[in-house]
């Protein structure tokens, strides 16, 4: 990982020539860092290890625009990803994503007067906010999305409809009281595509709020979360670019804000336009472009300390595992070649996770009740914002590891 400063300014000539902001269309762009070897399907749950390990890897080469702020994937590929087999990015089996979640359908729902209203999700997957949130308004809901698949077990609740299709503007007519989409924009290469066709399918209603959530590629930089860039992941959204793409489609931006303790960002819109423009972000943008370069540079050190760890953990033959077998740890376990070996499992809350198998690496993804089997000495945490729920259901097991966030 990490490139070096002859590497990058071969790789700004070339960015310079080829490449223009996938938000704003500028040429003023920058290369910040290139991944290498990383699974192009993150959140694919593989059936078998062969399977796993078998998955197709590509680089990434993230950029920078120095006219909105906006992170990209600039050698990203639309024909590597797909979203129809065993995708599954749910949170919502954990507790404090749970307290998160309803504390959001809480907000959304006062905010916006929802009660027994009607709320249109665009890629909702299994469809286990829009519930959550129907559950609080007691109205309706529709989720159209491509990764939906109904369970023999789990019946779809009268009040929510499923499409399972991807979002364009054949569905306008569609009735909704709140367009609602999380974690989907920063899938899209093209992502002006996606906000143009809800622009108008909603430009007749200029009361109408529309609610996008996405990561927060400020928190990415700040915090250094290096395993946070995933192939899946096209995009990093800035407070500046964010709102730069909606405001290009005719949506006048009410609010940018960062939730979940700094890691999403949510923008609020609405189709009216605003008879004042909104001022330039050009000192947001600079310092946005200080912190990636900070990042860029911190890359290789990180990944050094980490492998340095994982040799320590397996010269005193530690039995290491890791927990949240999402996005990150596919990141981790992939960047890490040592962590192949060393991560005998990843841990998930998510049911529907259990028995399957991590992207390239191919470690085991089990729930929380077959660590005493384990008798883990180390537990990796993927993210920092579960590390209390970690060491709770830890202590619970009778297991007293120590826990170390990634």
């Amino acid at each position: 990982m990490g490139i070096t400063s002859r590497l990058l300014i071969r790789r700004l000539v070339q960015l310079h020539n080829t490449t223009t902001c996938i938000v704003c269309d500028a040429t003023n762009v920058i290369p910040i860092a290139r991944l290498s070897g990383l699974p192009v399907e993150t959140l694919r749950l593989w059936r078998s290890r062969e399977a796993a390990r078998r998955a197709v890897k590509a680089p990434i080469d993230l950029a920078l625009c120095r006219s909105c702020g906006h992170l990209f994937n600039a050698s990203y590929r639309d024909d590597f990803v797909q979203y129809e087999e065993d995708y599954e990015n749910s949170q919502i089996f954990s507790r404090r994503f749970q307290r998160y979640a309803q504390e959001l359908a809480r907000r959304l729902t006062a905010v916006h007067a929802l009660g027994g209203k009607t709320i249109l999700e665009i890629g909702g997957g299994q469809g286990d906010f829009l519930k959550l949130l129907c559950e609080e308004t007691g109205g309706t809901g529709i989720c159209v999305g491509p990764s939906y698949e109904p369970k023999p077990d789990k019946p779809v609740p009268e009040n929510i409809r499923f499409i399972k299709d991807y979002y364009t503007e054949r569905y306008r007519d569609e009735p909704a009281d709140l367009v609602l989409c999380r974690h989907v924009l920063e899938h899209f290469s093209r992502p002006r595509e996606l906000v143009d066709d809800v622009y108008r399918a909603v430009r007749h209603r200029p009361d109408l709020p529309v609610y996008f959530e996405v990561p927060n590629a400020e928190y990415i930089l700040r915090e250094r979360a290096t395993w946070e860039i995933i192939y899946q992941h096209c995009s990093y959204f800035t407070k500046p670019s964010l709102a730069r793409l909606f405001e290009q489609s005719g949506f006048v931006v009410h609010e940018v804000a960062e939730q979940f303790d700094g890691q999403f960002l949510a923008i609020t819109a609405t189709a009216a336009r605003s008879p004042e423009p909104r001022p330039q972000a050009d000192d947001a943008v600079r310092a946005i472009e200080a912190q990636a370069l900070s990042f860029a540079r911190h890359v290789a050190p990180y990944t050094t300390d980490w492998l340095r760890r994982l040799h320590a953990f397996a010269r005193h033959r530690q039995r290491v595992v890791a927990w949240g077998a999402g996005a990150k740890a596919v990141s981790f376990l992939n960047t890490l070649d040592a962590a192949s070996a060393v991560v005998s499992h990843v841990v998930d809350v998510n049911p529907r996770k259990a028995g399957r198998f991590i992207a390239g690496t191919g470690q085991e993804i089990i729930e929380p009740e077959r660590l005493p089997n384990l008798l883990p000495d180390i537990v990796i945490a993927m993210n920092r914002a579960y590390a209390d729920e970690i060491r709770e259901k830890v202590a619970q097991l009778g297991l007293m590891p120590d826990l170390i966030v990634a």
